[in-house]
């Protein structure tokens, strides 16, 4: 199959440009192996089955990483695809409208159209287009499909036909670990020290935790410095944390 397809919004092509870092080789899969086997499956089987999952849990679980990591997996393997992050103010859910013959589409934050005829339409038309371009869907929510709210029931109907998973928040222990192995996949190693002082300091919800990492990887290159207490501790200053 060919990546080649309608050109996507531009509003689409910048949200994915802020999520290039996700991929499944640098998830931390623990308590979550089925689901990122099932992602994996449904990105590579060609066969009639499901033509949709709905991913849901809590805040800061993953969910948004590992819909990305599937779209960067769908066009890893020369499927077109696309990942539309509808919690961003940089979208409007007139881009559901425009999207049109990718194979793989990702809608990530769905529980924030519940109510919206308009756009909860739009979302049903996408996968109706989907079903007859033999494509497939993945969406993700705070909940499951019959519990968000959703007024469209025959979009209800279409999420709740599909594959559908919770995807397990970390405990707090292997936060500790996930977030070490966060660090390697950027390059840098977190000492033990480092851990701990992170998480006593910092909210434990992966999303912050990720995100300060990110920070702290970029701050360490430009400064050229290792990440240490004595790092962290000039980085808050400096950023008023």
């Amino acid at each position: 199959m060919s990546q080649t397809s309608n050109i996507v919004p531009d509003q689409l092509t910048l949200s994915v440009s802020l999520s290039n870092f996700a991929s499944f080789e640098n998830y931390y899969p623990t308590g979550n192996e089925e689901l990122v086997a099932a992602l994996h499956h449904f990105v590579a089987a060609a066969d009639k089955g499901s033509k949709v999952i709905h991913l849901f849990g809590n805040t800061g679980c993953g969910k948004t990483h590992l819909m990305c990591a599937t779209m960067r997996l769908a066009r890893e393997t020369n499927h077109s695809a696309s990942y539309v992050p509808l919690q961003s103010k940089n979208i409007s859910t007139s881009v559901l409208k425009q999207i049109k013959g990718h194979e793989l589409v990702c809608v990530d934050d769905i529980d924030v159209i519940a109510g919206e005829h308009i756009a909860e339409r739009a979302l049903f038309q996408l996968y109706e287009r989907i079903q007859i371009g033999n494509g497939k869907l993945v969406t993700s929510a705070r909940g499951a499909a019959n519990h968000l709210g959703l007024g469209l029931r025959d979009l209800v109907s279409r999420l709740q036909g599909g594959a559908s998973y919770r995807v397990v928040s970390l405990r707090d222990e292997q936060k500790r670990d996930a977030l070490r192995f966060r660090a390697a996949s950027r390059g840098f190693a977190l000492s033990d020290e480092v851990t701990e002082y992170v998480l006593r300091r910092y909210p434990r919800d992966t999303h912050t935790l990720f995100g300060l990492l990110e920070c702290i990887d970029e701050a360490s290159l430009s400064a050229k410095r290792r990440v240490t207490i004595p790092f962290l501790k000039d980085l808050e200053n400096r950023l008023g944390l």
